[in-house]
């Protein structure tokens, strides 16, 4: 009996030394490392903070987290070039990493949970951010941090990240040239949040149940394209929001189920193109913005209103609409009579969504045509002259949807032939 629990205390002993001591030297380890050099993070957990001054790689291999328990950041980097920090598992009470001062900085393979913010860089060149999660706490918006947060750096790229339950899931200050690609946004007060930026994409992200999708502000040079942006229904909710915002192009988005798709305030320059409005409570707001923006070919379904504005500050052209009551006698595709997006029964029903019971009522349907007459020559309401009646489907989808139905129909035939002679004999 002494025996074997002499044995198990050894068994502890050579378990949990190794683990001690690695929490005590990967410092250590970071600082006597030679400039480049890349460091292999065996399995276990390792007691931060860590800070970083040197080119350097640091990598996980196994199951590799970083605590830290203070008000330091788990991981500082700062002042150095060519730094690489992958496959690691980070918890912090504050941040989990700060990295500043820095030129060709990579972040890849991060799991950051239940921290006050995830990452936070700043004076930065030559920067990716890749296949990063970051999960923040369940407080209010007030009392918690950014998800990635990026502030006067030039060459950022941020892709393929998870960000959920924090402030803004990336807020962008200050930053010339950044890419954001294939990331998802959740649960969030702002899903993405520009201000003071340049020349910035944003592509193929998905931006669900927060409060607004895209918060832009003093902004220029943007384009935001194939993202979808679904489910910002909060009371101020927004799919994007647009402050004095210049030079910028939102296309092919899919738009729904917002509170208000798109609103523009004191912008300029802004084209609105080929983009899905669905099911929006106002799919387009516009307040103080110049006669330089368009909206058009974008296609405008389930809203229930289209667009409205306190002047006719911009130009509405052949879009699709759902409630357009016109004709297309000459059959080009084009509405004979102008589109006129206004609609006092919605603008009702914004303000009491109950309304939405009797939208498709004979009464309704009445007072929505006759606003279509009565309100084309107000300052403040929008006119698209060339309404389009259909939907385009692209070439290729329609010629492989005949091919299908022609095959399948033959196919039928001959079964119906086979069992009709056979029913003969």
């Amino acid at each position: 009996m002494e025996l074997r629990v002499f044995g198990l205390l050894l068994l502890t002993l050579f378990i949990s030394m190794p683990v001690d001591a690695r929490q005590k030297d990967l410092q250590a380890m970071i600082d006597a490392a030679q400039d480049g050099a890349v460091i292999d993070i065996p399995t276990g957990i390792y007691e931060g903070p860590i800070a970083i001054t040197r080119p350097l790689t640091l990598r996980g291999v196994g199951d590799v987290e970083i605590v830290s328990s203070g008000e330091d950041p788990a991981i500082r980097i700062e002042k150095t070039v060519g730094v690489t920090v992958e496959n690691l598992k980070v918890k912090a009470q504050e941040k989990a990493v700060v990295a500043s001062d820095i030129t060709d900085l990579i972040l890849k393979d991060l799991s950051i949970e239940n921290v006050h913010a995830g990452i936070h860089i700043q004076r930065a060149v030559e920067v990716d951010v890749a296949n990063v999660i970051v999960s923040g706490n369940n407080q209010h918006y007030s009392k918690k941090g950014n998800g990635i947060a990026v502030y006067e750096s030039s060459e950022v790229r941020v892709n393929n990240s998870k960000i959920q339950n924090v402030q803004d899931g990336l807020y962008i200050e200050k930053v010339q040239r950044i890419e954001i690609e294939n990331n998802v946004v959740m649960n969030s007060r702002y899903g993405t949040h520009f201000m003071y930026t340049k020349n910035a994409l944003a592509t193929k992200n998905e931006y669900r149940d927060n409060v607004t999708g895209f918060m832009i502000m003093m902004t220029e040079n943007l384009r935001i394209d194939d993202n979808v942006i679904a489910r910002q229904s909060d009371l101020n909710g927004y799919g994007l929001l647009l402050y004095d915002v210049q030079n910028t192009q939102l296309f092919n988005n899919d738009i729904q189920s917002n509170r208000t798709g798109v609103a523009l305030q004191k912008s300029k320059g802004i084209a609105i193109e080929e983009n899905t409005f669905q099911m929006n409570q106002t799919a387009i707001e516009v307040t103080n913005a110049d006669k330089g923006s368009i909206v058009q070919k974008n296609t405008f379904t389930g809203n229930i209103l289209t667009a409205r504005s306190d002047s006719k500050a911009i130009a509405l052209s052949q879009n699709f609409y759902d409630d357009y009551v016109g004709l297309d006698v000459d059959e080009d595709g084009i509405g004979d009579t102008p589109y006129v997006a206004f609609s006092s029964f919605g603008q009702w029903m914004v303000c009491q969504p109950v309304y939405q019971y009797f939208i498709e009522s004979p009464s309704v349907v009445l007072l929505t045509s006759l606003d279509q007459q009565i309100n084309k020559l107000e300052q403040s309401v929008l006119v698209d002259q060339e309404p389009v009646l259909r939907v385009s489907v692209p070439k290729k989808q329609a010629s492989g949807i005949n091919a299908f139905q022609l095959i399948s129909g033959l196919m039928l035939l001959v079964v119906s032939l086979l069992l009709w002679r056979r029913g003969m004999k």
